[in-house]
């Protein structure tokens, strides 16, 4: 299946989390925000250092090592998007490589994000193209035909549909979905002002343990297990 359009996030939403960059690790405000959820797994590397982006999500849902889904979903991309690519953690096989990041800058597309392994690397570092991606292998794949573009896949421990807001920072990537784009972005920003006095009063002095009570929860917590103990 391939789906040539998609609903997006409206693009204040999507300059809203774009103007987040500025904060420091933005990626773990948004994971906290969601229940500490929709962060990729540990094992999603940047190719390079400093590698900070917002945009709307365009899937790949691969077939063994078929690289036209991919192929097709940088042509349906618009300035802004993200190609998520689910290749089911394959690392043996590339998925993509300096000729899909060339294609790619020629459709305003931001970054790659790849549950599996690129190539090209040192090519793709001098373009400054982010990619976050699980390995780096020169076998590419083949040309067949085969795959959907734009339909719900999984990324790294992730659902990611078509239209999801996709965040990157030096922590990792997560992924805002559409539908409660907007209410995670008022989260995020009240979270953050509340972090920066946190933060004021840390530098002042006090301690994590202090500021959170560490001591009640471990009342709480003992209380708990004693009256358990005594229903057992």
């Amino acid at each position: 299946m391939i789906n040539k359009t998609i609903q997006r996030p409206p693009a204040d939403i999507v300059a809203g989390f774009r103007s987040l960059l500025s904060h420091d690790s933005i990626t773990c405000a948004l994971s906290d925000c969601m229940g500490r959820f929709n962060a990729m797994t540990a094992d999603m590397k940047p190719l390079f250092d400093g590698i900070r982006f917002v945009g709307t999500a365009v899937t790949v849902k691969t077939l063994a090592s078929d690289l036209a889904a991919a192929f097709k979903a940088i042509d349906l991309s618009q300035p802004g998007d993200v190609v998520v690519i689910d290749a089911h953690g394959s690392v043996n096989t590339a998925f993509w490589g300096e000729n899909m990041t060339l294609s790619a800058l020629n459709r305003g597309v931001v970054a790659a994000v790849i549950d599996g392994a690129c190539r090209d690397v040192e090519e793709i570092r001098k373009l400054r193209f982010p990619v976050f991606s699980k390995g780096i292998v020169p076998n590419v794949g083949a040309i067949a035909g085969y795959g959907e573009v734009n339909v719900p896949v999984q990324c790294a421990g992730v659902a990611v549909s078509p239209g999801d807001v996709v965040v990157a920072d030096g922590n990792g990537v997560v992924v805002v979905p559409l539908a409660d784009s907007g209410d995670t972005l008022s989260k995020a920003l009240h979270l953050l002002g509340t972090e920066q006095l946190v933060q004021q009063k840390l530098k002042a002095g006090a301690t994590i343990g202090e500021l959170v009570d560490v001591d009640a929860i471990f009342r709480s917590t003992f209380s708990y297990q004693n009256k358990a103990l005594k229903r057992d």
